[in-house]
């Protein structure tokens, strides 16, 4: 059995299962969050990011 994931177009936002957009004919990407680490390479990086910018 596959497994089933839901993919975005970047261009015109509209949501499907296929690899490429049936409107626009652009790619699809993953909607999924990146997975959590607690041993974050770049977790320092991003902090500084974070409180340089006030987010």
């Amino acid at each position: 059995m596959s497994k089933i994931e839901i993919l975005k177009c970047n261009k015109c936002s509209k949501y499907t299962l296929k690899k490429t957009c049936d409107i626009c004919s652009s790619q699809t990407l993953s909607t999924k969050p990146a997975k959590y680490s607690p041993e974050d390479p770049y977790g320092r990086w991003r902090l500084k990011y974070k409180k340089k910018h006030g987010i």
